[in-house]
């Protein structure tokens, strides 16, 4: 796994998150208010994966990380014949407020969909919610599938495969106390 971009620094703050080694940058959005990246495995596309990691930062943004995840959780499970969550719950990770929740949905709405996506069956979604002093970071890792055997809480590598969002971390390069145990190269673009 290597560290990979995440967006722009905000700040001093940075976002390390740990990407699959050969996983690429797919899909990139920029505006004022937020970026959001996708990172697939070769051989997939936005529109037909199984497996996704997506970073958003939100310059300027102040939200109660926990309030924040339940809405994504409603919004989530809303498009879903039936969905589960276990949390979300919170912490404080490097002095900053910090939420992590997993989701899951069950036979998704198609008229819910981007246009053009390829739906299966199962989504599960591993999100961590960060809230920085000057905006607020998210992580994601999902997974779609037909066959619920190959969810990846079923394989033998389940805690890596939750470890990317779990172990994603902000820090401020600017502040040795807010220094990231996280050893490879830094995500975003330098002030």
């Amino acid at each position: 796994m290597g560290v990979l971009p995440a967006g722009p620094a905000l700040a001093g703050e940075q976002l390390f998150v740990a990407v699959p080694g050969n996983w690429e940058e797919a899909w990139r959005h920029e505006t004022p208010q937020q970026v959001i990246v996708e990172y697939l495995p070769p051989g997939t596309t936005v529109t037909d994966w199984t497996d996704m990691v997506t970073t958003q930062e939100f310059p300027g943004a102040h939200v109660d990380v926990l309030q924040y995840l339940d809405k994504v959780a409603a919004a989530f499970g809303a498009g879903c014949k039936a969905a589960r969550h276990e949390g979300p719950r919170a912490s404080t990770e490097n002095g900053y407020d910090v939420a992590l929740a997993y989701l899951e949905c069950r036979e998704p709405d198609p008229s819910k969909a981007a246009p053009g996506v390829v739906l299966k069956s199962v989504e599960f979604l591993a999100i961590k919610a960060i809230q920085g002093l000057k905006g607020l970071h998210v992580v994601q890792r999902a997974w779609h599938g037909d066959d619920p055997a190959q969810h990846p809480l079923q394989s033998a590598n389940a805690k890596d495969w939750v470890a990317v969002v779990r172990d994603a971390e902000l820090c401020d390069l600017a502040d040795t106390s807010r220094t990231c145990r996280t050893v490879g190269r830094t995500g975003g673009l330098t002030q």
